[in-house]
């Protein structure tokens, strides 16, 4: 039932490639927990309960993270990075993995390891669905281990969060702002036990709640609706790609206190699944296999940490710092709409050193100069479409999106992995204004000058 797929051969599995000059995987030490679990941490009966609260030095909304002992835990252990190495091998031949690499200052690990990388890469297969619950629950069950007194805290929302009342404090000033069409999504994920039809794998259920908005429903899911779940819950409450803690910050959302609340809301909603399934009877096949599974998911995160610690001490690439002195109308007018309170496409499509959704940038800390020559290259999931075609909105992916025109746009694309993606943007009910519209038509007509 798990929904097929090959995982890493870490785990039992055929690897997506191997080629002249891979290196040998590390050896993960300590591998019992994967199979027992780990003891209570030392600061299990200190620690405080619930969020701390963060407010970045340079100013701004404050946040709510993880306690600081779990962030030292995480610190010590290369948590942050694993699990950004984690998805990154699940892209490395769609190629998503070097945006996600570059940060931790070793972009090769596709090549160096390639055994490490799984034939199913990230939202292309059922497998990859199956893999993704099987690898963020690992994660919780771990903190859940080792703060067993604090287990209410990496608990998920009991359901689909709707008023401010279910959002712990710094978020509950205001109701959580979604269409309809994501609260029917959601009303599905709630009530799984009812719409067993729509998801005839785990795997295909994984798939429906992780991968991006507007992906298309794919051959081997039954009846699969709205997609895109997962990213709506992470915009919801990002404070941007660039902020030290935000959900949209690839490299660091899991010291994020909601990260784990969205997560855990997502893992609620696969039990749920398993159960009605009957997936969870003593003694079965299946649920034999589950646990090999999840095993194959913790050891291939200890192989990761190891990689991690190996490669130690080398620095982040940051190759497109801000300029305090452009000028221009891109600069003035145009990027301006990306970074809005209530667009901020860049919390999504942040800068290049926090891993882009898409490969695409749209602001944070990194240069106008350099935003606008990403916006130069070809769109992934706008198929023949480019992101800007100058002197013409109608045919400028980026336009079509913001629009809401991208849907009926008649995309159409060879690769399977850049299938077309026509949902509006940004996600989560929030859209650009007809003057913001206009600005950005206005701007590509003229030339889409700097």
């Amino acid at each position: 039932m798990a929904g097929g797929g090959g995982m890493p051969s870490v785990g039992g599995g055929g690897a997506a490639g191997s080629g002249g000059g891979a290196k040998a995987l590390p050896e993960p030490k300590n591998l019992d927990h994967c199979l027992y679990g780990y003891p209570a941490h030392e600061t299990d009966k200190t620690m405080k309960s619930g969020p701390a609260l963060y407010t970045p030095k340079s100013g701004g909304q404050p946040d709510t993270i993880l306690q600081p002992e779990v962030l030292q835990w995480m610190e010590e252990n290369r948590w942050t990075g694993a699990h950004v190495v984690w998805h990154a091998v699940r892209g490395c031949t769609s190629g998503t993995a070097g945006g996600l690499l570059g940060p931790l200052g070793f972009p090769n690990i596709c090549r160096d390891y390639p055994v490490l990388v799984p034939t199913d890469q990230n939202c292309r297969s059922a497998g990859d669905g199956y893999q993704f619950l099987l690898f963020h629950r690992h994660m919780i069950q771990v903190l859940k281990q080792l703060w067993p007194s604090h287990a209410a805290d990496f608990d998920g929302f009991p359901k689909f969060p709707t008023t401010k009342e279910e959002l712990p404090a710094v978020w509950n000033e205001k109701d959580p702002t979604w269409s309809q069409t994501i609260l029917d999504a959601a009303a599905i994920g709630d009530n799984i036990e009812q719409h067993l039809d729509k998801f005839p794998s785990e795997g295909a259920l994984g798939y429906w709640l992780q991968c991006p908005v507007g992906s298309q429903k794919p051959s081997w899911a039954a009846d699969v609706p709205y997609i895109g779940l997962h990213f709506n819950l992470h915009d919801q409450w990002s404070r941007g790609a660039s902020s030290d803690h935000g959900l949209n910050n690839g490299q660091v959302n899991i010291t994020n206190y909601m990260f784990w609340k969205l997560h855990g809301w997502i893992d609620n909603v696969w039990e749920k699944y398993r159960v009605a399934k009957g997936l969870t009877k003593e003694g079965s096949p299946e649920l034999a296999k589950y646990r090999q599974d999840l095993a194959a998911q913790c050891r291939e995160m200890d192989i990761e940490i190891e990689i991690l610690k190996q490669n130690a001490g080398e620095g982040p690439m940051l190759d497109c710092p801000p300029d305090v002195d452009e000028t221009g109308d891109f600069h003035t007018k145009v990027r301006p709409l990306f970074e809005t309170d209530a667009n901020h496409c860049s919390s999504c499509h942040g800068p290049a050193q926090t891993s882009p959704y898409a490969g695409l940038t749209l602001g944070g800390s990194v240069s106008s100069k350099c935003v606008l020559e990403r916006l130069k290259r070809e769109s992934i999931g706008g198929g023949q479409y480019k992101l800007i075609e100058p002197g013409d909105p109608m045919k400028s992916w980026l336009y079509l999106k913001a629009a809401g025109l991208a849907e009926g746009a008649g995309c159409t694309s060879s690769d399977p992995n850049k299938p077309c993606n026509s949902a509006t943007m940004p996600p989560s009910g929030k859209t650009f204004t007809d003057a913001e519209l206009k600005i950005l038509s206005d701007w590509i007509t003229a030339g889409a000058n700097p």
